[in-house]
């Protein structure tokens, strides 16, 4: 009786060994794709907020408290602090996530707790603190 269920735990461990080959080879192509590498060229610079010098370099940095933002990793403080809402806004959040948000970098010496923030230009009821 053994005998016969080594194949299969062998069978299994080799299918669950090519799922993580699969996953890390994933990993690999998705790191790769240009627009994870914005030194590569000015548009890509350009896309993630950078400026492109005359050199063929990239610049990249982060914003300062105060200064527009669509996402927390844009700013110094990691923290894209949404505006105010209308009540308009309020009510179309209990329905789903508002799009298309810009929020100003938060200062780093006050990020405690939850702070509501916008996330890649969108705000929704978690991450306005709003469980």
């Amino acid at each position: 009786m053994k005998k016969q269920n080594t194949p299969k735990i062998f069978i299994i461990i080799i299918i669950f060994a090519i799922i993580i080959l699969f996953g890390i080879g994933l990993g690999f192509l998705y790191s790769s794709l240009p627009e994870h590498h914005p030194e590569k060229n000015k548009q890509f610079c350009e896309n993630a907020g950078g400026q492109w010098t005359d050199n063929q370099t990239c610049l990249l940095s982060y914003k300062k408290a105060g200064e527009m933002c669509t996402d927390g990793g844009e700013c110094i403080s990691g923290v894209c602090f949404p505006p105010t809402l209308t009540d308009e806004q309020k009510i179309n959040l209990t329905k789903g996530p508002l799009k298309n948000v810009v929020g100003t970098c938060y200062p780093e010496d006050r990020v405690t707790g939850c702070v509501e923030q916008v996330l890649m230009g969108t705000i929704s009821k978690e991450s306005m603190c709003l469980d």
